[in-house]
């Protein structure tokens, strides 16, 4: 028998969005040529009003650590969090930006998403003006010192790792040097434009070598193919390593980030997930990888 959450919808007070975007951004208007759906003040508002505990604010240009602070100043009920991303804006893979933004506050630190050489050519240098990709690994696959040193600090702040939208084999890089030591998050992972495209089969390797999975909502909502993927892949490496976020919040022609999570949320549960797995995803795994429970 099908369910239909819409008789009854599953409330999430308490739920975690560690993938919420906010403007204005300039070089993400440009590139989606779409204004944002929120900005942090109206992202943590709606997240407040939803009952959800706390958001992670992502930029792809500046770290969000000054804007998560004024969100939280000016909307106490729910709890902004800030990160960075190892783009070209802030010098690609530098870890003194790093320690900066760690030391004021930051929690997630991405490794190169729009400048990764996962990314056309072409794409980059319309995002940002140089044609050249940020890789992770050098050209005989060992780890660039960088990223070496960026673990070293974010493991030092108990924070979060993320992968960004680096390649499949920086991907399985990552996790086998740092999987195992701190917190670590391959980002949007079955999302194939904007992150590795993984398999099902990939994910359960990955979330072996100690990464928890994060299937966003941008992944695979109005796509039933991926959607099933999803389904599939929690099925098999268990909810207590898995988070559910959206990805949402970078043009208004999706979902605000509150109302797409708690969308997504009830389109898994229809689909099978249980509530229990789905508080978990939502609640208890992230805010045991931001340091909240």
């Amino acid at each position: 028998m099908t369910r239909d959450s819409g008789s009854a919808p599953i409330l999430f007070g308490g739920a975690i969005d560690m993938h919420c975007h906010f403007g204005p951004e300039p070089l993400v208007e440009k590139l989606a040529k779409h204004p944002h759906a929120v900005d942090p003040i109206q992202a943590a508002q709606e997240a407040a009003a939803a009952g959800m505990r706390a958001i992670v604010l992502k930029a792809h240009e500046f770290p969000s650590t000054a804007v998560a602070d004024l969100a939280n100043k000016a909307v106490p009920e729910v709890t902004s969090i800030a990160g960075m991303c190892c783009d070209h804006p802030v010098g690609g893979l530098n870890p003194q930006a790093v320690d900066t933004a760690l030391r004021a506050g930051a929690q997630v630190i991405w490794l190169p998403t729009l400048s990764s050489i996962s990314n056309r050519p072409a794409a980059i240098e319309a995002a940002f003006g140089v044609s050249q990709g940020i890789a992770v690994l050098d050209p005989d696959g060992e780890m660039v010192p960088e990223v070496r040193d960026i673990m070293d600090l974010v493991a030092a702040h108990d924070a979060v790792l993320a992968t960004g939208h680096i390649t499949v084999d920086e991907h399985y890089a990552v996790a086998r040097a740092f999987g195992g030591r701190g917190n670590l998050v391959v980002t949007h992972a079955m999302h194939a434009s904007a992150g590795p495209g993984l398999s099902v089969d990939q994910v359960v390797e990955l979330a072996d070598l100690g990464a928890v999975i994060e299937f966003c909502a941008h992944t695979c909502m109005g796509k039933p193919s991926t959607f099933e993927q999803v389904i599939s892949a929690v099925g098999r490496i268990g909810p207590e390593r898995a988070i559910v976020s959206t990805d949402y919040g970078w043009t208004d022609t999706l979902p605000h980030p509150a109302a797409g999570l708690r969308g997504y949320v009830n389109a898994l549960w229809d689909e099978g997930v249980d509530e229990r797995q789905l508080r978990l995803m939502a609640g208890a795994v992230p805010a045991r990888l931001l340091n909240m429970n």
